[in-house]
């Protein structure tokens, strides 16, 4: 299946999952860092389930990769992104928080995918960024 199938159910599962989390912390009268890490703990059992066949590959990676995942992936991304998501949707509103947090995550990537890996950009690539960045910009403003 093409890369784009993935990202599109990336956005859906992204999408209903900061759903229900923003109803659970508030239902629930739970800190953004609890709803945190019912979250983690909920997908590590998942994923070491669903990872076990691979497990051997963590052995012949090296350290650097292994550091990489786990310091940009796992501190970053994994934990502050997801503290920072949670304290967002419990402050603010759905329509404003998930522009401004998942319109401007594909920005950021793909200016560093241009800047460090040298990706090609398209002139309507960056048409697109500008809209992008407008669009969070406004949903934002008009809130």
């Amino acid at each position: 299946m093409r890369a784009e199938f993935w990202a599109a159910l990336t956005a859906v599962c992204w999408g209903c999952g900061s759903y229900f989390e923003k109803r659970g912390v508030k239902l629930g009268g739970l800190s953004p860092i609890m709803g945190t890490t019912i979250r983690t703990v909920t997908s590590l059992l998942l994923l070491m389930f669903l990872s076990y066949p691979f497990w051997h590959q963590v052995r012949t990676a090296g350290i650097k990769p292994i550091l990489m995942i786990a310091i940009a992936g796992g501190v970053f991304a994994g934990a502050l992104g997801i503290v920072f998501l949670y304290n967002a949707l419990k402050l603010g509103n759905l329509s404003t928080v998930l522009p401004i947090a998942f319109c401007l995550t594909p920005v950021l990537g793909v200016l560093l995918g241009a800047l460090l890996l040298r990706e090609k950009l398209a002139f309507i690539q960056y048409v697109g960024i500008a809209l992008t960045i407008a669009g969070a910009a406004i949903t934002a403003y008009f809130a």
